[in-house]
């Protein structure tokens, strides 16, 4: 979860610590030269209780909190200025302006996803994932529906990748992994009970995890080997549907595919296209779909 909903949504805080909570919301960047002192000195506050709060959060201290917070703001202040991921139109929008919103919210998720990609991760991904015997994913609700097109792809290029829809049947799957498999878990909070639960599993069993999930911090990065970070504009709950969120998984999905099918590019292309011809007898009239 970002740090700002944090601050929004914790419940376990003093009245002093709500202060402060709302003063960094409010200030933003602004804080960017307070010490732990200037903030309890504007706020009415103390020293230790600025700590405190720092460490509700997850990190060490102020200056921690505040580096962290600073790189969030840049982040969201970067990506979509001109749309609400989550309301991105209107009650009184016509069709077509809904779809032209529509277009450019996806268009500005694909942005943001490559921008928050990295050399390093993205190449230990592929690593992984080249190496194992099989491949699993692991994920919830419309996170685990963005999979399924990647596992088709796969499927073309002879990639055996293992997909369940029942969490029961995922912790099983999960109980018999080993570590010649690889597993891809998918969570945008990055907090589901039911992955979590998977990823110890997976940990135990010394299977190698990518995580696929928000910024900021979160349990699930502390079980992977390597994470893809998503979009992450979007609010848990209010919001009208997790467009820009289903956009960024299934992009980060088509990368994946779309490196492991580089590493060997002939081959793949030859097993795709000959496999195609004996099972696909689609024919069509036009001349922009014909195979030649």
């Amino acid at each position: 979860m970002i740090i700002s909903n944090k601050l929004e949504s914790l419940d376990t805080l003093s009245k002093s610590e709500e202060i402060l909570a709302r003063y960094i919301l409010k200030e933003k960047e602004n804080i960017e030269r307070l010490s732990t002192i200037d903030l309890a000195n504007a706020t009415y506050t103390s020293p230790s209780t600025v700590v405190r709060l720092s460490k509700k959060l997850g990190f060490s201290g102020w200056n921690e909190l505040k580096e962290k917070y600073l790189e969030e703001l840049h982040y969201l202040n970067r990506h979509f200025t001109e749309i609400d991921p989550n309301y991105p139109f209107d009650a009184q929008d016509s069709f077509l302006t809904i779809a032209s919103k529509i277009g450019h919210l996806a268009t500005e998720t694909i942005q943001d996803t490559i921008s928050l990609l990295k050399n390093e991760d993205l190449k230990k991904a592929v690593d992984l994932l080249d190496k194992a015997r099989v491949i699993n994913v692991y994920g919830i609700s419309n996170s685990l529906l963005m999979a399924y097109d990647f596992r088709n792809k796969m499927l073309r290029i002879n990639r055996r990748v293992e997909m369940m829809d029942l969490p029961a049947d995922q912790i099983y799957v999960a109980s018999n992994s080993s570590p010649t498999d690889t597993a891809i878990l998918i969570s945008y909070s990055g907090e589901s009970s039911e992955v979590l639960r998977i990823a110890e599993i997976l940990r135990t069993n010394k299977t190698p995890i990518i995580a696929i999930t928000s910024i900021g911090e979160n349990s699930l990065k502390e079980f992977a080997d390597c994470t893809l970070s998503i979009s992450t504009r979007e609010k848990l709950f209010s919001k009208i549907a997790s467009y820009s969120t289903n956009n960024s998984i299934h992009l980060v999905l088509d990368i994946l595919y779309s490196c492991l099918f580089k590493l060997n590019y002939k081959g793949n292309l030859e097993y795709k296209t000959n496999i195609s011809k004996k099972i696909d007898d689609r024919t069509s009239h036009s001349t922009l779909l014909k195979e030649r």
